[in-house]
């Protein structure tokens, strides 16, 4: 087994077959083939089940594809260490977001990397806290920005940033009204994300402490279809004002703060423990950190 075995491998698996694999690896096909029949002679194991359908990983494939990623992440670590000792910093890195943080955060934070990290690649891949938590221990993503789940095994975790929740309603709902007491939510009906979204957790947790009834009409997983439907008078979401501040700059929705209590959540900034972090990885976390301090303002509130 070599390096080269190991990167066909996780390669085959992230594309799902072998004809787009071998595209992205410039490899031909039937010398791609030839590879992995080799590993699995090797290995005296099946690694993958084939079909019309692709290439699926075995119990045994998964179980490599857990190692390979952490092999091939320590080698491209200290390939970047050795090469950036007297270079800025480059390379590659993905960071998962929220949909909430991405709509605060991604604009402001893809330029400054433009400006200040110009020779490091940048993917952000959008999805709601848990799916974020799964693409950091399946080795997809470098760094996550997660909500209340820093315990999660295999990931350390450190507090980025607090913010607060309003209610958001149709344009009109809200009148001058700029606040609402946790106890009004149980009379209005709402359009939230389902179960297993943080958000609708943070709410199901103080509904319970303080004994209000949510009355949830739609589950809605969208981030932008969520939007729309308060905008088109559907129901009121709960979501963090610096999400929605373009919106009720232009009169298309309404925000007030919840009150009584205030609503807040923890956001974290996450990576897998068993993952060295590149040059690049730890200069992209500073300037991350760096700009949700320059947003704190529309991060954490009006």
């Amino acid at each position: 087994m070599n390096l080269k075995h190991l990167r066909y491998f996780v390669e085959i698996i992230e594309q799902g077959s072998l004809m787009r694999a071998a595209e992205t690896l410039f490899v031909a096909q039937p010398s791609l083939s030839q590879h992995i029949r080799n590993l699995e002679q090797e290995l005296g194991v099946k690694l993958f089940d084939r079909s019309v359908k692709g290439m699926v990983p075995t119990e045994a494939g998964q179980e490599l594809l857990e190692h390979a990623r952490v092999i091939l992440a320590h080698v491209d670590s200290a390939e970047e260490a050795v090469r950036a000792r007297s270079v800025e910093p480059q390379g590659s890195v993905v960071l998962g977001l929220p949909p909430s943080v991405s709509a605060i955060l991604t604009v402001p934070f893809v330029v400054e990397m433009q400006r200040v990290l110009p020779n490091v690649s940048l993917r952000i891949a959008e999805g709601y806290s848990g799916y974020v938590l799964n693409w950091l221990q399946a080795g997809q993503v470098d760094l996550g920005v997660l909500y209340g789940i820093q315990r999660a095994p295999g990931i350390v975790a450190r507090e980025l940033f607090q913010e607060q929740l309003y209610l958001i309603c149709p344009p009109g709902f809200a009148a001058d009204r700029t606040s609402v007491p946790f106890h009004d939510l149980g009379a209005v009906g709402l359009v939230l994300p389902g179960r297993h979204h943080g958000l609708r957790d943070t709410l199901e947790r103080f509904a319970r402490d303080h004994d209000v009834p949510l009355d949830v009409k739609v589950e809605v997983d969208a981030f932008t279809q969520m939007k729309a439907l308060i905008a088109h008078g559907v129901g009121c979401t709960v979501l963090p004002y610096g999400a929605v501040k373009d919106e009720v700059a232009r009169g298309e929705l309404g925000a007030m703060r919840i009150v009584e209590p205030t609503v807040e959540r923890t956001m974290y900034l996450a990576q897998a423990s068993g993952r060295p972090a590149t040059r690049a990885q730890r200069a992209t976390e500073e300037l991350l950190e760096r700009c949700v301090r320059e947003c704190g303002g529309t991060v954490g509130g009006n």
